[in-house]
């Protein structure tokens, strides 16, 4: 069976990957989670929530995430010169609702669950979160399966049937989230790594790794062998409201978290396949 990859750029000027989420309290895990990127490939493909089948086809795809820097242009010692960003986490008191009057009613947002507003106390309640975004950083996916499939929701990205952001519909993509479709994982990672302007940034000339800027993170399945690996539960069964809470929404995975120099060779054939 020939295998093909898909490349994802993840860019925008905040991202939210939903990750241990409750009530008023709404995080982001520090990376594109798998069923962050199942989500988005539903949406693109048209995908009732409740599609099972479809998300255990999506399960069985090879999925990598690539943590990338956000390059951005710094004056330095008198010249012009491109720079890393640090990316950072930005924390949100949101609210909806609130402010309304009662005869105002269709422009007061809907809860998900009801489909409309809801009226308590004579005032209409609002709903209060704190909501956590990534900021000043971009994220690249290689999705890899058999050809058939990766070519479908390639098609599927560049003309989707229902909107796509990341996480969050304040979240648009910046740039054009499909990137092609490779026959082999390097040439789906080397598009992604020249989007972001990894190697216009200052090469480490010293053997301090802390000052090196042109770094990035690979985030994928944990190998036998593999140490400081973590659990996480990402890998989604079922996107039905009605059975969210009740433990079966998720099936567990376990990861690994690289951190890589742009420069450095043979990690690059070891991650990638060359």
């Amino acid at each position: 069976m020939k295998k093909k990859f898909l490349a994802l750029y993840f860019d925008a000027p905040s991202l939210a990957f939903g990750f241990e989420s409750r009530h008023d309290r709404r995080g982001t895990a520090p990376f594109p989670t798998r069923s962050a990127v199942t989500g988005i490939l539903c949406a693109a493909s048209g995908v009732e929530r409740g599609d099972e089948a479809f998300l255990a086809k999506m399960a069985a795809l090879e999925m990598v995430a690539l943590e990338l820097p956000r390059v951005v242009e710094k004056w330095k010692d008198g010249k012009l010169g491109k720079a890393r960003l640090s990316a950072s986490n930005l924390l949100d008191y949101h609210t909806v609702g609130g402010g309304y009057d009662k005869s105002d009613e269709m422009k007061v947002p809907r809860k998900a669950e009801t489909g409309k507003p809801e009226w308590k106390d004579g005032k209409w309640v609002s709903a209060l979160s704190y909501r956590e975004y990534l900021t000043d950083v971009k994220f690249g996916v290689i999705v890899g399966g058999d050809a058939a499939t990766i070519e479908a929701l390639a098609a599927k990205l560049a003309d989707p049937v229902w909107g796509v952001w990341f996480g969050r519909k304040c979240c648009v993509p910046a740039s054009p989230l499909m990137q092609g479709v490779y026959d082999d994982k390097a040439s789906a990672a080397r598009r992604l790594f020249d989007l972001c302007e990894i190697a216009e940034l200052p090469k480490n000339e010293t053997d301090d790794e802390a000052k090196n800027e042109r770094y990035y993170r690979l985030i994928r399945d944990a190998k036998p062998g593999d140490e400081e690996s973590q659990v996480v539960y990402d890998v989604p069964v079922t996107f039905e409201r009605s059975r969210r809470g009740l433990g079966e929404e998720f099936k567990r995975r376990q990861v690994v978290v690289l951190t890589r120099n742009y420069d450095d060779r043979d990690a690059f054939d070891e991650d990638f396949g060359e």
